[in-house]
């Protein structure tokens, strides 16, 4: 099978995470209830693996795919790619009477785009809210990317380690809050570490409680503790060392807020 460059750089990546032992693709693509009109929800589950652990999301559609819901793909945006079987008909051997089957003989790549490649007037109702969270416009002049998508129904959001993108799964004003200090958190750092580690996840729950609070949402310091408690036998000690952190988080925040 003879793929394009960029075909194959993408293949090539996929191989590498399962190579890594990073099976987390496949779970996540197992949980992720995805809308019905879209295509990639009749996909056999390879190629939604293939999307997934390029994109780092499922709803993916080919260029014309997209211009049929009144959007189309942004400038300079890369595809990714998935598979599909190249068929023929051939004549079984072995047969008194003629008979035709369809053998595959290979794939071919077939280009999509992901859903935050595109743009438009029509917005994907199912994943973006009716009314941003308090700091969205204050996270987009910082430069940070955020995205409404389909996500694992135990993994309602990530940041990635750069702090430039954050992907959400849930309207929950807390999620938001938690991965928004994440960003934050990284460009403190410099970047995050891989992984969900113990000082980060508290950091950013902890800061999502103090938000939370500071914009009269419900208390979410039960839900806090849990979460922390969760990553540290000793959730007080947890939040004691990160509360230096997480001062330096709202910091930003507010320096940010008011300018």
């Amino acid at each position: 099978m003879k793929l394009s460059k960029r075909a194959q750089e993408s293949l090539e990546k996929v191989l590498a995470q399962f190579q890594s032992g990073d099976l987390s693709p496949i779970t996540n693509v197992a949980r992720i209830q995805l809308s019905e009109i879209a295509p990639a929800s009749k996909w056999s589950l390879s190629n939604k693996v293939l999307a997934y652990s390029q994109a780092g999301e499922l709803d993916c559609r080919g260029f014309r795919q997209w211009e049929q819901v009144n959007r189309t793909v942004k400038k300079g945006e890369r595809a990714i790619y998935i598979f599909r079987p190249v068929m023929v008909k051939t004549n079984e051997e072995g047969s008194e009477e003629k008979k035709e089957k369809l053998t595959c003989i290979g794939f071919s790549a077939i280009p999509v785009f992901a859903a935050s490649s595109t743009e438009g007037e029509y917005q994907l109702d199912e994943y973006t809210p009716v009314t941003y969270p308090p700091l969205y416009e204050v996270a987009q002049k910082m430069g940070v990317s955020i995205e409404y998508s389909p996500t694992a129904s135990d993994k309602l959001g990530d940041c990635q380690i750069d702090g430039n993108k954050i992907r959400l799964g849930s309207h929950d004003v807390r999620i938001f809050f938690h991965e928004l200090a994440h960003a934050i958190h990284a460009r403190i750092d410099g970047k995050l570490k891989p992984g969900q580690q113990v000082g980060q996840e508290t950091v950013a729950e902890f800061t999502s409680a103090v938000l939370m609070n500071l914009y009269g949402y419900t208390d979410s310091t039960g839900n806090a503790w849990d979460y922390i408690s969760s990553y540290s036998h000793d959730p007080l000690l947890a939040i004691t060392k990160a509360l230096g952190t997480v001062e330096k988080v709202l910091k930003v925040l507010t320096n940010e807020q008011e300018n």
